[in-house]
């Protein structure tokens, strides 16, 4: 008698109807196709089978006529889709040796060739963007006084956490892959509400290396071009954008794996605390932008900023942003903000 063969048993399947159970709804992410792969919208309700095949890679049987869908990973089962070249990079953070303030289920990576590993050119990046920065302000405080150089670097403090909550305004509610220029940022901003236990598997080096090489050069242009003041704070305004996506990072690790200096900073309120960024985390993700210090949001949300700016797009070209879009809160948002 032949035996019949033994299917592979479906190990993350708990894991899986933990993440489609639990997790709160979230914008869907639409990312183009690429490579002839139709990135096309999934079902909202994915069956535990197919969330544990798409972290296994396994095959499931296709209807006859109807088009093999695009799986990557559980994420699937939370509406999102992810463009199928990243699942090299999923196997290999599953061989990876877990961070110690990692949190949530497989990290789920939103653009092509992203990666979880470090890199040489990485950290050379952040260290190249630093003194970039620092050149930026030792220079040019030789040309003022003390005073007039404390008064600029916390300008551009002040500055770049308000920079940092307008970018990630523009980059949640507007644009998508295929966006010139801030497309990747706009993708990995929207994708972060379906997945936001990703950034905790990132090193330092690894989250912030992409805006430190965008920063740098722009420091060193600022510095050599500017006037004194200008230039202190605008460099440091660019190397708050770094601090912010790393403050960002740890806002999402629990503050019990969290090193105890980052407690503190969070404590005194020079550095984004997980009970801050954790309001900006529930639909319709119209709020708490900032993501250095978090200082800025009450002011900003209070004063209808943001609604106001959505209106004037909205006036100019007829774009929604994807907050007036979610299911939960976004008629009220949008209401709010025509009302203005």
């Amino acid at each position: 008698m032949s035996r019949r063969p033994m299917r592979r048993r479906p190990r993350v399947a708990a894991a899986s109807l933990l993440l489609t159970c639990c997790t709160p709804p979230c914008v869907a992410l639409h990312l183009p196709t690429r490579r002839g792969v139709a990135a096309t919208r999934r079902p909202a309700r994915t069956s535990a089978r197919a969330a544990a095949a798409a972290v296994l890679d396994e095959k499931l049987p296709v209807a006859v006529g109807a088009e093999p869908p695009v799986v990557v990973d559980a994420v699937d089962a939370l509406d999102i889709v992810i463009v199928d070249d990243t699942k090299p990079q999923l196997d290999a953070v599953a061989k990876r040796r877990r961070r110690p303030e990692a949190q949530g289920p497989v990290p789920t990576l939103v653009l092509p060739g992203d990666t979880l590993d470090d890199r040489p050119h990485m950290a050379l990046a952040v260290a190249a963007s630093f003194l970039a920065s620092l050149w930026g302000v030792v220079h040019n405080a030789q040309y003022v006084t003390k005073m007039t150089s404390i008064i600029a670097v916390a300008a551009g403090f002040v500055g770049a956490e308000l920079f940092s909550g307008v970018f990630h305004w523009a980059t949640d509610n507007y644009g998508s892959l295929e966006t010139p220029v801030f497309g990747p940022a706009c993708a990995a901003f929207q994708g972060h509400h379906g997945a936001p236990w990703t950034i905790t598997h990132r090193s330092t080096f690894n989250n912030v290396h992409k805006i430190a090489r965008m920063a740098g050069p722009l420091a060193l242009v600022a510095g050599a071009l500017m006037k004194p003041f200008a230039a202190i704070a605008t460099s440091v305004l660019l190397w708050g954008q770094v601090c912010a996506q790393e403050a960002h990072r740890w806002s999402h690790v629990p503050p019990s794996s969290q090193p105890s200096f980052i407690r503190r900073l969070q404590a005194c309120g020079l550095l984004l605390s997980s009970e801050e960024h954790g309001r900006h985390h529930r639909s319709p993700y119209a709020e708490h932008y900032c993501i250095l210090f978090g200082g800025l949001n009450p002011l900003l949300d209070r004063s209808g900023i943001f609604r106001w700016m959505e209106k004037l797009v909205y006036r100019w070209n007829g774009v929604e942003p994807n907050s007036w879009k979610d299911p939960i809160g976004g008629p009220a948002v949008k209401a709010r903000a025509l009302g203005l």
